[in-house]
């Protein structure tokens, strides 16, 4: 097997995983008297099947059983999840609207004529998984690696990568610019249109966080690049697109939970906690087993601080002409 198709050591890396997370049973979140006195909507920003979407339910579920809440997840695409954020600036800050997306989508965007929002107006509630992108590509493409990648597109004339919002979308152009090739992205509402089209052969390669999984397993896809800042544990000999020589700005991101930024501080504590526990729960952990990650809530900080440098990354790149990536 090339080193592209290389897809082991999941089933031991994923167990530890899970052994090594708390699964105590539920503490009891602190939450204001008769609250929720109706049932709470999260608001998915992207599409129905795809991994953000199948986080929100497993988290609503886990919320459901450890606490009697009625949790209603729906879907708002578009945009990759700035649609839902817009919406959420509308919605009362009572508790009852959390939205559920992309930290990257709170982030500078140079080609978005206005978000209709900046990431000050929203309250973070927590996260639920850093997401761990990659580049993908079906088995049978004749490359393994980013020079492959970049040698085949040279070949070609030209090369596309189905990409789900701004943050792939600059790997993509980033690496067209460093190697001089004409190496397109195809915007996506979310990774399971992306997965359809790469799968259809309509489109060479796609960079994905979760919904290719399966059809690594397979041996359909492979992997041909990490494209966050290491290797992934499931995919330990795929080395990263720095490690491949690429300077492309690795895809720092995780999945938020967010809510309008005027919030009771009360129930503000009660919906951290409660989200808390329902990421650490065994329910929850039995997903990112599925998804070879692993359940991590960097808290309301802990997002913010990351979303504050990826933006500062991003407008370095873009307003500061040659300032490092690094900054």
């Amino acid at each position: 097997m090339s080193r592209g198709g290389t897809f082991r050591g999941v089933l031991l890396w994923s167990a530890a995983t899970v052994l090594t997370l708390d699964m105590q049973d539920a503490r009891a979140a602190t939450c204001p008297d008769g609250f929720p006195s109706k049932p709470v909507n999260f608001y998915v920003g992207y599409a129905a099947g795809g991994g953000t979407d199948a986080i929100a339910r497993m988290l609503a579920k886990a919320i459901e059983e450890q606490h009697g809440w009625t949790v209603v997840v729906e879907n708002r695409p578009g945009a990759a999840s700035a649609v839902m954020a817009r919406s959420l600036l509308n919605a009362e800050p009572d508790g009852y609207s959390i939205g559920l997306g992309s930290s990257d989508t709170m982030v500078y965007n140079p080609t978005a004529d206005d978000l209709g929002f900046h990431y000050s107006e929203f309250h973070f509630l927590g996260s639920a998984m850093d997401s761990w992108n990659s580049f993908a590509a079906l088995s049978s493409m004749p490359f393994d690696d980013i020079a492959g990648l970049v040698e085949y597109t040279r070949e070609k004339g030209m090369a596309t990568v189905a990409v789900a919002g701004f943050n792939q979308t600059l790997v993509v152009q980033q690496l067209a610019e460093q190697y001089d090739i004409n190496l397109v992205p195809v915007p996506v509402e979310g990774s399971s249109e992306s997965m359809m089209l790469t799968l259809g052969g309509h489109v060479d390669a796609t960079i994905q966080g979760v919904a290719h999984l399966g059809e690594l397993r397979s041996g359909n896809m492979k992997l041909i690049a990490s494209v966050t800042e290491h290797r992934l544990p499931y995919a330990p000999d795929i080395p990263t697109l720095e490690e491949q020589g690429a300077t492309a700005l690795p895809i720092q991101s995780v999945t938020v939970l967010i809510a309008p930024r005027e919030l009771d501080p009360e129930v503000r504590t009660c919906l951290e906690e409660v989200i808390d526990e329902a990421v650490n729960s065994e329910s929850y952990a039995e997903l990112m087993v599925q998804f070879n990650n692993r359940a991590l809530n960097r808290g309301p900080e802990g997002v913010l601080e990351l979303i504050e440098q990826r933006d500062k990354q991003i407008r370095a790149i873009f307003e500061g002409g040659n300032q490092s990536k690094s900054n």
